[in-house]
């Protein structure tokens, strides 16, 4: 459990956010192929093949977050847990 919560860790770091006026369609979209990009390079890194939909939750969960106004550690820190909820690891 442990090690696909650190995976989902180096993930978000990653993860290059710019920043983007509330509603920006175009850049939600570009944050979230970042986003995605990172998690799965982490997990291949890693040598691990994630839950199917794990990445898209995660990253999902993670712009939300930030749109809602939260900080990218606690966006980083909630979405990890909601996804090792989700799927259970």
């Amino acid at each position: 459990m442990v090690g696909r919560l650190s995976l989902i860790s180096v993930a978000f770091g990653l993860l290059i956010t710019p920043s983007l006026p509330a509603g920006a369609t175009e850049g939600e979209s570009a944050i979230t192929r970042l986003c995605l990009a990172g998690f799965h390079a982490a997990m291949a890194q890693a040598g691990k093949t994630p839950p199917e939909g794990m990445g898209d939750f995660t990253c999902d969960c993670f712009l939300e977050q930030v749109n809602e106004g939260r900080s990218i550690q606690t966006a980083q820190e909630t979405c990890k847990q909601k996804a090792a909820e989700q799927f259970k690891i």
